[in-house]
């Protein structure tokens, strides 16, 4: 691969609704870079003209060439919205993309045992969170039971994600995070993963925030940290 980030920024550029201008306010890092191309590269993701069922293109009236589609075959796209003079880029979705890849072809975790972008709805009440309130998880990968073995949580920028991992070193245990922090990774206490990815440009290859997650009740979780991504599972 020549320059990442120069083929990243035209990929993302031609993928643009209308072909209109791409304002990166966040600028790139070399491995998201590099990550996504190769999803796009491994058809792990496809980004294709918007079809005619488009949810997006039934609400604007408008396609765009940004669309592509979930593990679960549900519509998303790479820029939020596809009228207006400069195209709005879904930035952390850059890190997301790389972060999934990366898991599934460096790590040999399984697609078909994967969710990306999946809308859910609390199970029951959690510290701030209230049963049956919705929300999305980044990317998650199961065992063979269907319980979720690795969690990806992705920001849009390297000072979002070491914020968040640093409140999370210095504090180790759900309850002690500052409320902003917790209410981020709330999540946990009805998922249960085994580990944690936090995720963002800059510290996706090498994997650096990641966390052994252990649920000690309906309140809390601890997060010990790890060196490297785990295996994936083997059953």
């Amino acid at each position: 691969m020549g320059n990442p980030l120069f083929e990243a920024t035209q990929t993302i550029t031609s993928l643009a609704p209308g072909q209109r201008p791409v304002p990166i306010r966040t600028p790139l890092v070399r491995d998201e870079c590099t990550w996504f191309l190769q999803a796009i590269g491994q058809g792990i993701i496809t980004f294709r003209e918007c079809p005619s069922d488009c949810p997006r293109r039934r609400k604007w009236g408008e396609t765009g060439p940004d669309h592509f589609d979930t593990p679960a075959g549900k519509p998303r796209h790479l820029f939020s919205k596809p009228t207006g003079e400069t195209a709005w880029l879904n930035r952390e979705y850059i890190p997301h993309i790389a972060a999934y890849t990366l898991a599934i072809e460096r790590y040999g975790y399984t697609k078909a045992a994967s969710s990306f972008s999946r809308y859910r709805t609390y199970s029951r009440d959690l510290i701030s969170k209230k049963q049956g309130g919705s929300y999305e998880t980044d990317a998650e990968f199961y065992n063979s039971s269907g319980e979720v073995h690795l969690q990806i949580e992705a920001k849009a920028s390297a000072e979002q994600t070491a914020r968040l991992a640093g409140q999370i070193d210095r504090h180790g245990k759900l309850t002690n995070l500052p409320h902003t922090a917790a209410k981020e990774i709330e999540y946990v206490l009805d998922l249960s993963p085994s580990y944690l990815w936090i995720a963002g440009p800059g510290s996706i290859d090498p994997p650096r925030y990641v966390y052994a997650v252990t649920v000690v009740n309906d309140t809390n979780a601890v997060f010990s940290p790890l060196t490297d991504l785990p295996a994936p599972p083997t059953s």
